[in-house]
């Protein structure tokens, strides 16, 4: 079977990175670009261009040599032959082994020949025997040339008879092959030394491509040595052809030559005992490509790793599928042995509609997902690719690029996702929006837009929106320019409705990234009625405020004046714009201020009124604390309302010395009362002593009327006693 040529792989090669080039590689730098990656490939099928000129060049040649040539694959069976070859062997040759050709002894020998060239053997010319087209033993000398796995060529000698016109005839075809090989060939005489050990080599012949190779005249190298010539060259190649020269076994290497800055493919052969012949062949060019055929390889498939991506490409008829990139890393498993292997891991949801290679044909591009089988996740694969079917419909080639995009896909929902939900809030958010272009020609309209000023898309298209908004032009034109200018903040405008009624309207406008405008815009109507209605509360609340004539203020939690009346100002000795906005606690005595904070933090915490009463400087105040909730009931605010009672605390200060003087009065005129009576009783008796009647009744009038006056007294103590209680009881001292 006839190996795929050297063009035919870059071509394909080309064809891959055509396809990766349709998209640029995400994360890929200059020097892994897809564009590299292309020139690398146009280097090389143009050096396999100039390779494939140059054999057929030398088929040519071989085309019209009376020696047979014969290429095999690494099974022995012919591909090609030349004429000479037909005519000796018979026809037809492709398809048939060589080795059917030999003699019963030959075919052995032709076996092994094989056998050394697949083993990466050389394989010196051997002499045997082949049946001709007649069945006529012809003795020939076989030389071959291809080791590895790829194709063998054959020539075929006939072994010359004692005929100098057919010796002189084969001499000038082998001269003219020896000048026309694309291989340099050098035939070295073995310099031995006096223990016949080889020491150095001397050149007899060298062909011209040999010559152009080492960079030297014919002249400048017969009959010299080695050593003489490239000293570099003899300590290069002396070990190599110290074994050749011993052991007569042929042997090849590849490596790089310092004296001639090249890498050579080199096969040594020992014709003859003293004769060495080497056959050069400078694959320098070759060995570059490789190189950076492996570099722009390593370079490919790390862009492809970066871009989460595989490349492959299957040949049904040798079963071979390759692939690079990290396959393991995008399907979760090592790669499979054909395409259609991947349904097996394609989510159930997907199946309907998605079909194998081997159904393809032609460009396909499919979307899908699997489920990974080392985790389970599922992931979105994208496959493009293309099926080459012969005319029976079998495949014959296919080619594909597959790529993970479950993050693109993740991300395009995402941000679908975002836009139906910008699209829900602008549908049903309770504001007016209107996205426009820089020359405020056309607008689109949201619905709250619509319901509040009546104007539809489709009047939004017309072009002529902004006229009909404004008719007048002057105020027309105040509105383009805020429109224009993008200042921040907001500006009341007055719009017409479709219906022609005016709305008063407030708008904020922004700029997009990609200049598209967008106003948000509120009806303030139904705000400014609330304005005027606040204005008027407001009015009304300051005036009853300024009427109290005891302290009013409204405080929040950090104890911030939010509102107050003249008489606040009054007592603290400021004025009302001083005060507002500022801190009670700052203007408040510290220890006043302290006790203050924490009353206030315990009406917040309670919602409960709070009272207290302050006595500082003279006064003394009797303070009542409020909480005014909000519409969840959380308190918000403390009202605080202070009343100046200093004037009433000292009317009952004095009410209350009073009602004790009084008190003492009372108990003083009941003791005054018994230390009256005891001395009457005492006169009272002395009266009765006494022997003048006259003076004694004078007496006893004067006692009784100092009795009654005592016992008036005693009436007025009770009664006092009596007022006390009745005082007492109804809290009236």
């Amino acid at each position: 079977m006839q190996e795929i040529s050297l063009d035919q792989q870059v071509q394909a090669v080309r064809q891959c990175i055509s396809e990766l080039t349709r998209e640029p590689l995400a994360g890929s730098g200059n020097s892994a670009s897809p564009g590299n990656l292309l020139c690398a490939a146009e280097s090389l099928a143009g050096a396999a261009a100039r390779a494939d000129e140059e054999r057929q060049q030398f088929r040519d040649l071989i085309g019209s040599s009376t020696d047979g040539f014969v290429v095999t694959d690494a099974d022995g069976r012919i591909v090609e032959a030349n004429a000479a070859a037909a005519s000796l062997l018979g026809e037809p040759l492709p398809g048939t082994f060589f080795a059917a050709y030999g003699s019963r002894d030959a075919q052995p020998e032709i076996a092994r020949m094989l056998a050394d060239l697949c083993a990466e053997k050389a394989c010196a010319p051997r002499e045997t025997t082949l049946r001709s087209r007649s069945g006529v033993p012809v003795p020939v000398t076989i030389t071959a040339a291809g080791r590895g796995a790829g194709e063998k060529r054959w020539l075929i000698q006939e072994r010359p008879r004692e005929n100098p016109a057919l010796l002189e005839r084969i001499g000038g075809i082998y001269r003219l092959l020896f000048d026309r090989m694309l291989e340099g060939i050098y035939v070295f005489a073995i310099v031995r030394d006096a223990d016949g050990r080889p020491v150095d080599y001397r050149y007899i012949d060298v062909n011209p491509e040999g010559l152009k190779l080492i960079g030297r005249r014919h002249e400048e190298v017969i009959g010299k040595s080695v050593s003489e010539v490239f000293p570099e060259m003899h300590k290069f190649l002396q070990n190599l052809f110290c074994r050749v020269a011993e052991t007569g076994e042929p042997e090849h290497v590849e490596q790089p030559s310092p004296a001639l800055f090249r890498h050579l493919d080199v096969t040594l052969y020992r014709p003859q005992r003293d004769l060495l012949a080497l056959l050069a062949y400078d694959i320098t060019d070759r060995k570059r490509m490789e190189e950076e055929l492996r570099i722009q390889q390593q370079r490919l498939e790390l862009a492809l790793s970066a871009a989460r991506m595989i490349v492959w490409d299957w040949n049904p008829t040798t079963g071979r599928l390759r692939i690079s990139g990290d396959f393991e890393e995008i399907y979760g498993r090592p790669p499979f042995a054909r395409p259609g292997e991947r349904l097996a891991l394609v989510h159930p949801d997907d199946m309907n509609g998605l079909r194998s290679e081997e159904e393809q044909s032609g460009l396909y591009h499919t979307d899908y997902r699997i489920v990974r089988p080392d985790t389970g996740a599922v992931a979105w694969l994208e496959s493009r690719g293309e099926v080459q079917k012969d005319e029976a419909g079998n495949v014959t080639w296919a080619v594909g690029v597959t790529m993970d995009i479950t993050g693109q896909k993740q991300s395009r929902q995402a941000l679908e996702h975002q836009q139906e939900l910008l699209q829900g809030v602008i549908d049903t958010i309770p504001v007016m929006i209107a996205i426009y272009d820089p020359d405020l020609r056309f607008f689109r309209l949201n619905r709250e837009f619509q319901r509040v000023l009546g104007w539809s898309d489709e009047d939004g298209a017309r072009g002529d929106l902004m006229a009909r908004f404004f008719p007048d032009p002057d105020y027309r034109n105040i509105a383009d320019d805020y429109m224009r200018s993008l200042k921040p903040g907001w500006r009341d405008l007055l719009l017409v409705a479709k219906d022609g009624s005016v709305v008063e309207t407030a708008w904020a406008n922004i700029r997009l990234s990609d200049d598209t405008r967008v106003g948000i815009g509120i009806d303030i109507r139904e705000r400014k009625r609330a304005e005027a209605a606040l204005l008027e509360s407001e009015g009304r609340f300051r005036a009853l405020l300024n009427a109290s004539p005891n302290v009013v203020m409204l405080i929040d939690r950090a104890g911030t004046i939010l509102a107050l009346n003249e008489v606040v100002a009054e007592r603290f000795g400021r004025g009302l714009q001083e005060l507002m906005g500022r801190s009670i606690f700052e203007i408040l005595p510290p220890d006043v201020a302290a006790r203050r904070k924490a009353i206030i933090e315990e009406v917040f915490l309670t919602g409960r009124p709070v009272r207290c009463v302050d006595e500082r400087e003279g006064m003394v105040l009797y303070n009542s604390l409020f909480p005014v909730a909000d519409a969840e009931g959380n308190v918000v605010r403390v009202a605080v309302l202070s009343y100046d009672i200093t004037k009433q605390r000292r009317s009952e200060e004095m009410r209350h010395q009073a009602f004790t003087q009084i008190e003492q009065n009372i108990e003083q005129f009941a003791i005054l009362g018994d230390h009256i009576r005891l001395p009457l009783q005492v006169i009272l008796g002395t009266a009765d002593l006494l022997d003048d009647e006259q003076a004694s009744e004078r007496i006893r009038k004067q006692i009784w009327r100092i009795n009654d006056i005592v016992e008036q007294l005693d009436r007025g103590w009770v009664k006092s006693r009596e007022i006390r209680e009745f005082l007492r009881r109804h809290e009236l001292v």
